[in-house]
């Protein structure tokens, strides 16, 4: 004869198994994602002019201050030396109506002279001053312009497009005209279009991984889109900075995975 099993008992076995029995690990949720460039730069100048000579190419690296496009500088030159020579006339000029208006002062206050002459000096020497200084203000402008011709590095960074050639005019009076595309060595960031309900769950400076290829690199929370990408789809913007190592050799554009928490 077999024996009775008591229901009771084997509801108690279930409920101890299930108590016992591990529960399941929580997934990471793996969003895909393409790579860009952390910091992009447009590089331009507000001179107008020809481009004899540009020194860098695609994929250069370059370092702050190092030179990247060059233009004729042959009538900036020719102006800064006239307006250098302006600049030191009219100092002469300003520096002898100066010491006309301290004879005068001295003649009036021994009563020699009328107050009308003392007054003249005074609108002599101002005026001296006051067209000094504009010559000043010339040539400033002119050395400014110079320098604006000769276009540097303003960043550590690589160089990604060049949009001119040497022979090139450039007319920057309405827009300035993009040059070369400069980007930021360092950080790269990891871009998805999510869901809003993601995005809820993330606040900037979240630790999150980023995975490409078979490395997997450490990243956080840069940007929290608030628009929509696309006004007919509700999903939003998605930025993780992380930083690669060079040897990678990563660019814009390539696959990534953002492994959420």
């Amino acid at each position: 004869m077999r024996p009775k099993t008591r229901p009771g008992l084997v509801v108690l076995l279930l409920l101890l198994l299930t108590a016992t029995a591990p529960a399941p690990a929580l997934q990471a949720e793996e969003i895909p994602a393409r790579l860009a460039w952390a910091d992009r730069l447009e590089l331009g100048t507000p001179l107008s002019g020809t481009i004899t000579r540009v020194l860098v190419n695609p994929g250069d690296r370059v370092r702050r201050g190092q030179p990247l496009i060059e233009m004729d500088t042959r009538a900036l030159q020719a102006e800064e030396q006239q307006a250098r020579a302006q600049e030191h006339r009219l100092r002469l000029a300003r520096d002898e109506a100066r010491r006309e208006h301290d004879r005068t002062r001295e003649m009036y206050d021994r009563t020699l002279i009328a107050e009308r002459e003392l007054a003249l000096a005074e609108i002599a020497r101002r005026m001296a001053e006051a067209e000094h200084q504009a010559a000043q203000a010339a040539l400033t402008r002119v050395r400014l312009d110079l320098e604006h011709a000769r276009v540097t590095a303003p960043m550590d960074a690589r160089v990604i497009a060049r949009h001119v050639a040497p022979g090139q005019l450039v007319h920057n009076a309405l827009r300035v005209q993009p040059l070369l595309t400069l980007a930021a060595d360092g950080p790269m960031l990891a871009v998805a279009d999510v869901e809003a309900a993601v995005l809820d769950r993330l606040s900037p400076g979240t630790e999150v991984e980023v995975r490409v290829g078979d490395r997997r690199l450490a990243g956080r929370v840069r940007g929290l889109g608030l628009e929509p990408v696309d006004e007919s789809l509700p999903r939003f913007r998605l930025e993780v900075v992380f930083s690669p190592p060079e040897a990678l050799g990563l660019r814009a554009g390539l696959t990534a995975v953002v492994v959420l928490p």
